[in-house]
């Protein structure tokens, strides 16, 4: 066992400065009980402490501030931490996350620290008394050493992890200064972005979303009474219930003669992955439509069930998939139509400054692959919907129809992924668009006998997979992913980059608000769009640094591409 002194008088408290106050950073790691924190303990190079706030009280409090706001800090799932220390308000100076460097590193599939530390240290860390009883008036000696270890195994893993991180190949041309780098020597560009970004997501699910307990109702009640309808219209039409499975396979195999599979259990799959393969079929077009209400209805729900007050207050996972992007549960607000938005309000006498980037998707994979038709398109300030249709449809620019653009969005959006014509046929019908399949796949030659680079990318590939079962590769930024089929495999890169820019951009955005000492918040982020909750008088300023903040990051991830924001003010999650 570590050692560790136990600090519960103020006296002592200067003595712990002076052991400490010459270290960069330190390893931190807290024991609450309920929604105060009891225990904070902080270590050295050599020594750890462990401060019991029951005891030292507002001085601890005091202490710890002065403390931290003077040197970074390091820990496992620091987000756990930090929430309970902003309450307090406590704020390192930067962080490092080894449960974020671990899942950077991606050597396991588990990432608490006692998966952790077996995986990299080959040392079992007995939890058992994590949910001990962290109130009581006297803690036991137990307890204590277990609280040390936490810390003494973080300090083990962060020097292993820093080294690993460094050592990881990356883009040395993309160079970051910033608080994290400066503080723990960091050079991965990526690793950077996500230790910095770790106080943005504790901070995102402290502040939470308002939402209009009125248009919350409203919508709900709009959606159920569509749901009733368009279930009784389908119920008279077909003599069958649409939220029964088996009446569902019956109807769609035995009068219209689908081919749908089969389950394990031998009955029809009804599924949305299975009807989604016939999504042209009229029958199953207004079954979709029908669960989409029914998932509309859930979700109104959920919020309403989660409501605290007049806020929900998602969880967040920073690093929610391979590519980088986020998730949000509990409940999920990246998933929300774009009908059901108004529900988000911000509060009296604040507004809503809404960003998005502009094509960004299509933006990234030029440059990623290097066609040099789209880069000369977006660096001329060419709408990409338009150049593209102009291209498949051999007619101007400016005469190209509302319609015909939507087509080009499609066509973009899909057949940069690589999409089968079959899948284009499918995908443009989402755009409102309906295509037969031979023209699907004159536009997919047209396409691709345009854009070379793009085609030669996806056969480049398709190669490697052949050849070697996988496919390895990195974002712009510098993010190592790698994959087992086609459809991630130029997925990973682009979304990559795409998620690498947008936690760049929230960082930048935050740098510029303390620059001019405004208070913001970021209530949410979907993948390409930033939702920031602000004072109303100073909305107009917050959203010029928004968007300087997002343009200033493309710019450091994109190198031959411009980076076009679109920014709004509403009081609604809705754009003007």
């Amino acid at each position: 066992m570590p050692k560790f002194s136990y600090i519960t008088s103020r006296e002592r408290l200067a003595g712990v400065y002076n052991h400490l106050k010459e270290e960069r950073y330190l390893f931190l790691d807290t024991e609450v009980s309920g929604d105060q924190i009891r225990l904070v303990q902080v270590g050295g190079q050599e020594d750890i402490f462990i401060l019991d706030l029951f005891d030292l009280g507002e001085e601890g409090v005091v202490f710890l501030k002065r403390l931290l706001s003077e040197r970074g800090i390091v820990g496992h799932n620091l987000k756990f931490d930090l929430k309970y220390l902003y309450t307090y308000g406590i704020e390192p100076y930067a962080v490092f996350d080894t449960m974020i460097a671990s899942q950077l590193l991606g050597n396991t599939d588990k990432h608490s620290l006692q998966k952790v530390a077996m995986h990299y240290l080959g040392q079992v860390l007995d939890k058992g008394l994590q949910a001990s009883n962290w109130g009581q008036p006297f803690l036991g000696r137990e307890q204590l050493e277990y609280a040390a270890l936490d810390v003494k195994v973080v300090r083990d893993l962060f020097y292993l992890f820093l080294e690993k991180l460094n050592e990881h190949p990356h883009r040395e041309e993309v160079l970051l200064k910033t608080r994290t780098s400066r503080v723990f020597g960091l050079t991965n560009p990526v690793a950077i972005v996500e230790m910095a970004f770790v106080q943005e997501t504790a901070k995102l699910e402290m502040v939470g979303i308002p939402v209009d307990r009125e248009e919350l109702e409203r919508k709900l009640k709009e959606q159920e009474k569509l749901l009733q309808k368009r279930v009784m219209d389908f119920m008279l039409r077909y003599r069958t219930d649409p939220m029964s499975p088996k009446q569902v396979g019956d109807l769609l195999t035995k009068r219209f003669g689908l081919d749908l599979p089969k389950t394990e259990k031998g009955n029809v799959s009804t599924d949305d992955k299975a009807l989604a393969e016939h999504s042209l079929h009229p029958v199953v077009s207004e079954l979709l439509e029908i669960r989409g209400l029914k998932k509309n209805i859930e979700k109104l729900q959920e919020i309403k069930e989660k409501l605290r007050g007049n806020r929900v207050y998602p969880e967040f996972r920073q690093i929610g998939a391979i590519t980088g992007r986020m998730a949000s549960m509990n409940p999920n607000v990246q998933n929300i139509p774009r009908n059901l938005r108004s529900i988000f309000k911000a509060e009296e006498g604040k507004t809503f400054v809404i960003a998005d980037f502009s094509q960004i998707e299509l933006r990234i994979a030029s440059e990623y692959v290097g066609e040099e038709r789209m880069i000369q398109a977006f660096m001329e300030g060419k709408d990409l919907h338009r150049y593209t249709a102009s291209v498949f449809l051999g007619k101007p620019e400016d005469q190209i129809t509302k319609e015909e653009r939507q087509l080009a969005k499609a066509v973009n959006f899909g057949l940069i992924y690589g999409i089968s014509a079959k899948g284009l046929v499918e995908y443009a019908k989402t755009y409102g668009v309906d295509l037969s399949l031979e023209e699907a796949q004159k536009i997919r030659e047209s396409f691709f006998g345009y854009y070379t680079a793009i085609r030669a990318w996806h056969e480049r590939v398709k190669k490697e997979l052949r050849e070697f079962k996988e496919s390895r590769g990195h974002t712009l930024l510098g993010r190592h992913y790698t994959a087992h089929t086609f459809p991630d495999a130029v997925n990973y890169p682009i979304q990559g980059t795409g998620a690498d820019l947008l936690k760049l951009s929230v960082l930048m955005f935050d740098a510029e608000l303390r620059r001019e000492n405004l208070r913001a918040n970021v209530v949410n982020l979907v993948h390409d769009e930033v939702l920031v909750e602000c004072e109303e008088h100073i909305a107009e300023r917050v959203k010029e640094l928004l968007e300087r903040a997002m343009k200033h990051a493309g710019k450091i991830v994109l190198k031959q591409v411009p980076v076009e924001v679109e920014v709004s003010i509403n009081k609604r999650w809705e754009k003007d």
